[in-house]
């Protein structure tokens, strides 16, 4: 634990020292493995750096930014290759070599009430993925996925010719290529000061896979995604973060077709992975309505650093609806859970603990239908 630790500072504070360079650092992205570390060391990373433009706008930012991502991550899918039908035992369960170039073009707009911030940004970008996807780094060993199973090959799982009908990106070799185009648009007076946070925050988010350059992506995605924050009690002392309460809620919709969704797209849009306490890749219908409330304990800001730790109570609720990915399986879902998380935050970027979770509507596959209170490590508190 202790070289786990020294290892995660430096990592930080290399990112810190970055950030502070002619050419600032950017964090895009940041995911782990289960089986490295058990899960608290990061696997996966996209990063990079943005320049700063001759203003288009006086007063506003215009940016440049790029992105590159690298690593290694497991993917548990709970779909039959074939028919989609749902799997609720033994999962598909496999490991993904993935690499990300993103370049993005950024201009603001309007004066945010919040210093150096622009009330409006547009955001421009093309994203290039490949990934090769292989048998999971466990193969052959034993794991509880409601009960224990053996952990197979790809071969095993989906045959040596898959023709990707459910999962497009495990088509013949299993190497996957994708190029993506997005615009967000994002309204900001959110004063966020990592200890506590105070205002408002909007984004609509569109993404679109082209066929015409993509043997294996054919989809739409409208995401919005909105955020209320209120610290309702802050103890300072010389500048520095003793304790603070702060109340947040987030509303996120979520819309995604197409007859070709990737895995990599699936995962942070599901109904699963929005609401907490629940499997990735679960629960994958076209629309996703979710509300995540929370109310933050953190403190105190070790010698104002960034790094604090956290206690963050949360409830939430979703609806989905429409067809499961990639099929015609109409369904109807309601999940919600309540529970604690406890972590370490890093500079607001990455959180380090446990969450425990209450079931009172759905199901977490890996853990059966009869188990209602669950628990795992998380990485992020994610909004």
């Amino acid at each position: 634990m202790k070289k786990l630790l020294i290892a995660t500072l430096l990592i930080v504070s290399i990112l810190q020292a970055a950030s502070s360079a002619p050419l600032h650092f950017v964090f895009g992205d940041m995911s782990r493995h289960p089986e490295v570390m058990k899960g608290f060391f990061p696997t996966y990373l996209l990063a990079g750096a943005g320049y700063d433009l001759k203003p288009l706008l006086e007063g506003n930012r215009t940016e440049l930014q790029f992105l590159f991502g690298a690593g290694y991550q497991e993917r548990k899918l709970w779909q039959d290759p074939v028919s989609g039908e749902i799997i609720y035992d033994n999962p598909i369960i496999y490991d993904t070599l993935r690499s990300d170039l993103v370049v993005r073009l950024k201009q603001g707009l309007g004066d945010s009430k919040v210093r150096n911030k622009d009330l409006l940004t547009f955001t421009l970008s093309g994203e290039i993925k490949a990934e090769s996807n292989i048998d999971s780094m466990v193969k052959g060993k034993y794991r509880d996925n409601y009960n224990s199973h053996k952990v197979l090959s790809l071969d095993s799982y989906i045959g040596d010719d898959y023709s990707g009908m459910i999962y497009p990106d495990l088509r013949g070799d299993r190497n996957y290529l994708g190029t993506f185009l997005s615009f967000q648009i994002r309204y900001d007076q959110m004063d966020d000061r990592k200890t506590a946070s105070d205002g408002f925050l909007a984004a609509l988010d569109l993404k679109h896979a082209p066929e015409i350059i993509n043997r294996d992506s054919d989809f739409n995605l409208i995401r919005l995604n909105a955020v209320a924050s209120k610290t309702v009690y802050e103890k300072l002392s010389n500048g520095r973060n003793l304790f603070s309460i702060t109340i947040i809620d987030r509303a996120n919709l979520t819309y995604l077709t197409g007859s070709k969704i990737p895995v990599a797209v699936q995962e942070p849009t599901a109904l699963g992975r929005l609401v907490r306490g629940f499997n990735y890749y679960t629960y994958g219908t076209e629309l996703a309505v979710v509300n995540n409330f929370d109310i933050r304990f953190a403190g105190p800001d070790m010698k104002g650093k960034g790094i604090f730790p956290r206690m963050n109570l949360f409830f939430d609720m979703g609806y989905g609806t429409g067809d499961y990915y990639n099929t015609s399986i109409h369904d109807e879902n309601f999940l919600s859970s309540c529970g604690v998380q406890i972590t370490i935050s890093f500079f607001d970027f990455m959180d380090l603990g446990y969450q425990v979770a209450y079931l009172f509507s759905g199901d977490k596959f890996s853990e059966g239908p009869d188990k209602k209170l669950v628990g795992s490590f998380t990485f992020f508190l994610d909004f």
